[in-house]
């Protein structure tokens, strides 16, 4: 039943930032003593910590949240306690919170690359990328969410709404997530 192939490009795109948050989160966590040293010294730095830890917390469970519903329509489609369209509505809103959460933080404005320090720069760049594909995982559950509430949730033309509104979201990060020279 095509029901419940919406959901399955979703979960390929929540696993695919899960596999970005991962790494990301290991390199920031190289850096926590010396961070908490100077978070004794400085409440800049305290601010920053803190906004570091809650900023990366946000970006998780959003993937976790979404996975797990992904993998949840995907298994039990008709038997779910929450419609489909409920789901990916409620999986809009955490995304699209965290990813306002974390684009206020992981940006160029706030996050100053280091010289010399290539694991903390990359895990700036790894948090950017992980907001980009926050937004464009609330823009997946947004867009099954509607093809669900006008009834296309079922056929090849929902999903192939699905596929043209996320791929043009893909493609115009696309550059910023170093996919194309």
């Amino acid at each position: 039943m095509l029901s419940s192939i919406i959901p399955l490009p979703t979960l390929l795109l929540t696993l695919y930032t899960l596999s970005l948050i991962i790494p990301t989160i290991s390199r920031l966590r190289r850096y926590e003593s010396a961070s908490k040293t100077a978070a004794q010294y400085s409440n800049t730095a305290a601010k920053k910590l803190h906004k570091t830890q809650v900023t990366q917390a946000s970006g998780v469970v959003a993937t976790v949240v979404s996975l797990i519903s992904s993998l949840y329509l995907l298994s039990s489609p008709d038997a779910a306690l929450l419609s489909p369209p409920v789901i990916a509505v409620l999986n809009t809103i955490i995304c699209a919170l965290a990813y306002a959460h974390m684009a206020g933080f992981w940006n160029e404005r706030e996050q100053t690359r280091i010289p010399l320090v290539k694991d903390f720069n990359e895990a700036i760049r790894g948090s950017e990328k992980v907001v980009l594909l926050l937004g464009t995982l609330g823009l997946g559950w947004g867009v099954a969410a509607g093809v669900w509430v006008v009834g296309m949730g079922e056929g090849l033309m929902g999903l192939a709404v699905w596929v043209v509104a996320v791929g043009a979201r893909v493609w115009g990060i696309a550059g910023e997530m170093g996919w194309r020279g």
